[in-house]
Parts: structure tokens; C-alpha cells; sequence
């Protein structure tokens, strides 16, 4: 009657990423912290609004609130599968999604700034860690696997050819001179920290640059898209780019930035 032994093997043997693990195994660390939730018995629609009182104390977005609920459902819908739960706690419970805070990057003049800063030692790596992500389009988790074996020579480009972590993706990008450069300064080995320090790292540099953005390795993927759009790459080569499964993943960037409506504008003049 174990429900969170239960919840733990399930997630262990679930068919999906290893980030997404991790993920679900931080709503697993949450619900033990929460206590309330034991056994099968424990869950419940009081228990489970109790529960969402615990993690509002812990997270400052709706949107993050959402996150672990979502990550829960698929498990309660299984446990009934199982004949382990007779009905459903969620059922007449709605939980809000939350606004998103939308795509953080930095504009040219600021990435060309976080360049710029002479740095030394841990935080100098971290820089070049995020800069060659804003010069790939590539996520924190592709770019540390990078090996020498991934890099091959097509004409006069360095290209790497890989599949991404979190999709299974395959992708194959060019690399410009300023992001193979970086791979050859650290001899085509970027898992040079973890993604926690990269980000703690992270608020330090943004600081020194004078940026406001909240920093993190993911901002440099989204640099690189929003980069490639307003220099007039098309929105499909963009998603090709970002290996996005479907160009409507990428429209998200051409949303922030306007793009069809500056262009538009540009016709006008």
C-alpha cells in the first residue's frame, strides 16, 4: 500500500529522458517532504489541495505549481489502471496553468557584452559555456556530451552531428568561427560544470555585464534562436536548426520578437 515506494519504480521505469526523470523525481522529493501522502488511502482531494498549499510555499510561479501537479496525473491515472486507486483525486479539481513569464534572451549588443568581459578561472569556462550555446542554439545537456568524434568537416565548416538529450532529435549543425574556437580552447570538452554552478555562475557574470535578464544556460539557446530570426533566417531553417520536432515549437520565438509584422512594416517603407 506503499505509494511512493510505488511512485518511485514507476519513475525508474518510465520511457523518458533522463531530464524528464529527474524532473518527476523532484515531485517525488516534494511529496515526501509534504508527508501527508503515504499510501494509496492518502490520496485524496483534500490531501492533494493540502499538497498544492505545500508546494506554493516552495516555488514562486503558478506555472511552476502546474509543473508538479502535471507530473503527478500520469502516475494517478496508472495507479487506477492498476486497481491500486479506485478514483481519481484530480477529478473535480482544477489546476490553473499560470501565465507563462516568456522567452528570456539577450539581444546582440548584450551576448557581444557578456563576450567581452575579461574573466578568469571557473567563471571565465562558464562564459564560454554560454557563448558557445548562443552561438549553436544548443541546450546545456547536448553541449557537455560533445566529443572530438561528433565533429566532422564538410567543405571549409566544422559541423557536429549528434541527437538531443531531452528528444532523441537528430540534428547537425555548422559551427561559426567564434563556437569552434571555444570547443578547440577546451579541447572538444564543454562538460566542464554542472548545470547548477553554470547558473549560480551565471547571475554573477549577468551582473558584472550589467544585465537584468535572470541568467541561465537555457537563455543562451534562446539567444540563439531570436539571434538567427531577426538576422532574416526563416522560421523553418530555424527550427532545423534548434532540432524542434515541429516548426510550431519555434514559432514561439517569432511571437516574442514580431518578426513577420517588423518585416511587414519593412515592405511598407
Amino acid at each position: 500500500m506503499d505509494f511512493l515506494a510505488w511512485l518511485e519504480e514507476r519513475i525508474d521505469m518510465r520511457p523518458v529522458s533522463e531530464s524528464t526523470r529527474r524532473q518527476h523525481k523532484v515531485m517525488l522529493s516534494c511529496l515526501r517532504e509534504f508527508g501527508d501522502i503515504r499510501n494509496f488511502c492518502d490520496l485524496t482531494p483534500k490531501n492533494i489541495r493540502l499538497w498544492d498549499d505545500f508546494i506554493r510555499k516552495r516555488v514562486k510561479t503558478q506555472s511552476s505549481v502546474h509543473g508538479y501537479h502535471k507530473r503527478l496525473k500520469p502516475y494517478i491515472i496508472e495507479a487506477i489502471q492498476f486497481e491500486k486507486l479506485e478514483s481519481n483525486p484530480y477529478e473535480n479539481m482544477r489546476i490553473p496553468r499560470g501565465k507563462s513569464e516568456g522567452i528570456k534572451f539577450l539581444t546582440e549588443e548584450e551576448r557581444d557584452r557578456v563576450e567581452a568581459l575579461e574573466l578568469y578561472g571557473m567563471t571565465e569556462q562558464v562564459r564560454d559555456m554560454f557563448i558557445f550555446s548562443c552561438y549553436t542554439g544548443l541546450a546545456y545537456s547536448d553541449l557537455v556530451k560533445i566529443k572530438k568524434s561528433d565533429v566532422f568537416k564538410q567543405g571549409e565548416d566544422l559541423c557536429i552531428r549528434d541527437k538531443r538529450v531531452k528528444t532523441g532529435q537528430p540534428y547537425t549543425i555548422v559551427l561559426l568561427p567564434k563556437s569552434a574556437a571555444i570547443l578547440r580552447k577546451y579541447d572538444y570538452n564543454l562538460n566542464l560544470m554542472s548545470n547548477q554552478k553554470c547558473n549560480d555562475q551565471l547571475k554573477l557574470i549577468a551582473n558584472m555585464a550589467g544585465i537584468h535578464p535572470n541568467l541561465t544556460m537555457h537563455v543562451g539557446r534562446h539567444t540563439f534562436a531570436t539571434w538567427a530570426l531577426t538576422k532574416g533566417v526563416d522560421i523553418s531553417t530555424v527550427s532545423k536548426m534548434l532540432a524542434h520536432s515541429s516548426v510550431a515549437m519555434t514559432e514561439k520565438y517569432a511571437q516574442v520578437l514580431q518578426t513577420s509584422v517588423i518585416k511587414g512594416y519593412g515592405i511598407l517603407k
